[in-house]
């Protein structure tokens, strides 16, 4: 009867938590369902709000126009819209607890009304952001050639990044390495100190959607067919979960994962999921 019992709740366990990320099972809830496609994901740990681009379908498919694009913010399970500003990205200051937000006219800072207040780089077009937790510098992907510049932003300094040729996407971890895709549709790495950027092997062209750092400092990139691990001490990346879904976007809070795919945002979460490893 013992056996029996043990495997009606393995059985019951497996049929809630039925994701696994790195042999941890997860649940799975969408957190918002919205017209459009949901990118450029990032949290603020200090108040739990999720900062996202939403990008419409049809403009992202006519080349005759501009894209069309607006930033929100999810709060409450309720999406908020920062409607005084062409936003294309965020990034968080845990440290500071300040939201940046990136816009087609320059750099802006969130105040506490959800309203973006210019900061620096008036006239430059910024289409992505990414704030390390452990220095006062921001990356920022300036548009149309997609340069990747660090601004300093207690003497508010712009600096070139001159060995990443461009990004799509990216990501820097602790050490100061670079993670990106360029139009190469490669993912590389540029260690700090080095001039020449080391390339990941297995992953397929075009097939990277998305990075972000999780809560271990790792960097980790969504795929079309899962989440892997990019370690700067291993070229070959460490596959940590399968995906049924083409990502567009990914973010952590502390051990919950966010993952966005066209009008649907994601939260995995271990919370209600058995402590047990898989084996």
């Amino acid at each position: 009867m013992l056996r029996y019992l043990l495997l009606i709740t393995v059985a019951v366990a497996s049929e809630r938590c039925p994701y696994t990320f790195e042999n941890q099972t997860y649940d799975r809830v969408a957190v918002l369902t919205i017209k459009g496609l949901p990118t450029n994901l990032v949290v603020n740990p200090n108040t739990r709000d999720l900062f996202f681009t939403l990008i419409d379908i049809d403009s992202l498919h006519n080349d005759d126009e501009q894209t069309k694009m607006d930033q929100y913010v999810l709060r409450n399970n309720m999406p908020i819209k920062i409607d005084n500003v062409n936003g294309q990205a965020a990034a968080v200051d845990v440290k500071n607890n300040k939201v940046y937000i990136a816009s087609d006219d320059g750099l802006n800072v969130l105040n506490q009304t959800d309203r973006a207040n210019f900061v620096s780089l008036k006239d430059e077009d910024i289409v992505l952001l990414f704030k390390p937790q452990h220095n006062d510098e921001i990356y920022a992907v300036l548009y149309p050639d997609n340069g990747v510049y660090t601004i300093n932003l207690k003497k508010n300094e712009k600096r070139k990044v001159d060995d990443v040729p461009c990004a799509f996407m990216l990501a820097v971890d602790a050490l100061d390495n670079v993670y990106y895709e360029c139009n190469t549709k490669y993912v590389k790495v540029l260690l700090k100190d080095f001039h020449e950027p080391i390339e990941f092997v297995g992953i397929g062209r075009n097939a990277a959607r998305a990075m972000a750092v999780d809560n271990n400092n790792r960097v980790i990139l969504a795929t079309n067919d899962g989440l892997y691990f990019l370690s700067p001490d291993n070229i070959v990346p460490k596959k940590l979960m399968n995906l049924d879904f083409v990502p567009s976007g990914i973010a952590f809070d502390e051990e919950d994962i966010y993952l966005a795919t066209n009008s649907v945002i994601y939260k995995y979460s271990s919370d209600e999921c058995d402590e047990q490893r898989i084996q």
